[in-house]
């Protein structure tokens, strides 16, 4: 893991959200998607705890993050920040998603916000070659994606309830014909949305194989990015284990029994 400082050099609208692009040469040749990176979201010290963002896009010699809508001040910072500003970063941290050699069919699926952090994966594999299919659920078009974000290539499936507050779409009626085709699956989203994933998998394929489903896991705090604090700590794989050390992407099989409490 590094300590880099990135420049901004560019910051968009999207929607109620920004996306911050940040020049940082030796963080960005080193990342991959899934990983985490920690920035300090405030001048000096102040505050000492960092934000964790997933990379929404990796380049050469720059990253990009998205700033959602939030009431947290680190956010309302970084949102205010001038191009130029000089960002203090941590990272890569843990480990992210890999497609195994020799997959061919590739199913990424996101819920809401997390599927972002889905998007660097899905356009590394189809620049590689893979056939790639991105189904995400949202509350409403405008929360997903932009289609024009994806590789042209890309199949892209998505699940909506057209703004009804507090509901996604539902992307379950769809998951077992997914997860059929699919050789390998990344996914981005919340404990109950990998549950669902767990049963439409066993569905599809008749068990849950260690392998196939990875997930990437944002339920623990990622504070000190270095195993040493213990906040992320949960039960992963019979045991408890740092997050930021074993994850943040996980297979999904590790999880079934003490995390997601599924029924095989």
């Amino acid at each position: 893991m590094l300590q880099a400082t990135a420049e901004l050099i560019e910051r968009k609208a999207q929607g109620a959200s920004q996306e911050l692009r940040l020049h940082a040469p030796e963080l960005a040749r080193h990342l991959s998607p899934g990983q985490a990176v920690l920035v300090r979201a405030g001048w000096d010290l102040h505050p000492y705890l960092r934000r964790t963002f997933y990379p929404i896009a990796i380049a050469a010699e720059t990253w990009t993050l998205r700033v959602p809508p939030s009431a947290d001040w680190g956010h309302a910072w970084l949102r205010a920040a001038p191009p130029g500003t000089r960002l203090d970063c941590l990272g890569p941290v843990g480990h992210g998603y890999a497609a195994p050699a020799g997959v061919r069919h590739l199913l990424c699926v996101g819920e809401g916000e997390l599927a972002w952090a889905l998007l660097p994966a899905v356009v590394q594999a189809d620049a590689a070659g893979l056939v790639v299919t991105l189904a995400a659920e949202g509350r409403s078009v405008r929360d997903l994606i932009p289609v024009k974000r994806l590789p042209v290539a890309v199949e892209y499936r998505v699940a909506t309830l057209n703004g009804r507050a507090g509901h996604c779409g539902d992307l379950t009626p769809i998951l077992a014909e997914l997860f059929g085709w699919a050789d390998v699956a990344f996914a981005a989203g919340s404990l109950d949305f990998y549950a669902r994933l767990a049963t439409a998998i066993t569905t599809a394929r008749f068990g849950l194989s260690a392998g196939f489903a990875q997930v990437l896991y944002t339920a623990a705090p990622l504070l000190c990015g270095t195993g040493a604090c213990g906040a992320c700590a949960a039960e992963i794989a019979g045991g408890r284990h740092r997050i930021c050390r074993r994850g943040p992407v996980l297979d999904l099989a590790d999880m079934v029994d003490q995390t997601l409490r599924v029924s095989r």
